[in-house]
């Protein structure tokens, strides 16, 4: 018989079930609790991590709300400014206009003035030189 029982074999099976409760207090166990805690905490992570992602998103949509409503103060600001801007040159124009139109009419004015003075000072030069030419048209045909 190759197996036989006796106190031998008795000795062998508690040997095996000591070695495997050692090694499952010492060894097997606190690995196991190992794993399970690092696990835990990957799991922790995984958690945080999807948190964070959902917390980006929310963060990432009120900066995008932010920046179009900035981009529509700029928008509105640049109208405004335009607008302004366009108002401002037609009152330069018209007063550009209205400036050109005094300096005329006072040039006018001044040219008027100075005609007239110009006239009023020539009638005794105009009456002195048809004088003179007569008398010169006259000495000239007594000569000839």
């Amino acid at each position: 018989m190759l197996l036989s029982i006796d106190g031998t074999l008795l000795v062998q099976v508690l040997n095996f079930i000591v070695f495997w409760t050692l090694l499952n207090f010492l060894f097997i166990a606190p690995t196991r609790r190992a794993i399970e805690e690092r696990q835990r905490r990957i799991d922790e992570q995984y958690r945080e991590a999807a948190a964070l992602r959902a917390r980006a998103a929310e963060l990432s949509a009120q900066a995008g709300a932010l920046l179009d409503e900035a981009r529509k103060h700029t928008e509105e600001a640049m109208r405004e400014a335009a607008a302004k801007a366009a108002e401002e040159a037609l009152s330069i124009e018209r007063r550009a206009i209205e400036e050109a139109a005094a300096t005329v009419q006072l040039a006018h004015a001044t040219v008027a003035n100075e005609r007239a003075i110009a006239a009023s000072k020539q009638g005794p030069f105009v009456t002195e030189l048809a004088r003179s030419m007569v008398e010169h048209a006259t000495d000239f045909e007594s000569v000839a």
